[in-house]
């Protein structure tokens, strides 16, 4: 079994990326920041590439909008 084309969005840190190739997978980070970490990374819009034929995406949005935690 090949491994899969996986786009992970909105993610310049390159870990998740990094996770999914780790595991065969063949992956991308794409955000508009430039990744930390050397490997595949497309900096641009991610609907650039979004319809370049991808098995799976992962995306990430802000941190701002995943946690309530501060709210009063």
């Amino acid at each position: 079994m090949s491994g899969l084309k996986v786009l992970v969005a909105c993610e310049y840190s390159g870990r998740v990326r990094d996770a999914f190739i780790a595991r065969g997978h063949d992956a991308m980070s794409c955000d508009l920041l430039p990744t930390d970490a050397t490997g595949p990374h497309y900096q641009g819009d991610v609907f650039d590439i979004i319809n370049d034929g991808w098995d799976l995406m992962v995306a990430h949005p802000p941190c701002t909008y995943l946690s309530v935690s501060g709210m009063h």
